[in-house]
């Protein structure tokens, strides 16, 4: 009829994953936003089989920086939160602040002539 709008069905997040997982390669990795230096990616996790159970493939947000391929797996929302909770912690601020400072002194690498 003339005037009806056509109802496009989008994908939802959950949708567009679920491919992901089944059209993607062990460990390949799938980037979600860079901040500054801090990358965000998704990754395919394998099968892995344990003495104790067997972990069927997944999908893993991956946080590392640009120059590293060594990062953290975040498997489910709880870790997030608690990565979230720990990262905002007003001790964690104050160390690294410290750190930053102590590294600060330690830039200058003098060579013997």
């Amino acid at each position: 009829m003339v005037g009806e709008e056509t109802e496009v069905k989008e994908e939802t997040l959950i949708e567009r994953l679920e491919k992901l997982l089944e059209s993607m390669k062990d460990w390949e990795r799938k980037p979600v936003i860079q901040v500054g230096k801090a990358v965000v990616e998704i990754v395919k996790l394998p099968r892995r089989e344990t003495s104790k159970r067997v972990e069927p493939e997944r999908l893993a947000l991956h946080l590392r920086l640009e120059d590293s391929f060594k990062g953290i797996f975040i498997i489910d929302y709880e870790e997030f939160k608690d990565l979230q909770d720990a990262l905002r912690n007003e001790k964690v601020k104050e160390v690294i602040e410290a750190i930053s400072e102590v590294n600060r002194k330690k830039k200058v690498i003098e060579f013997k002539l």
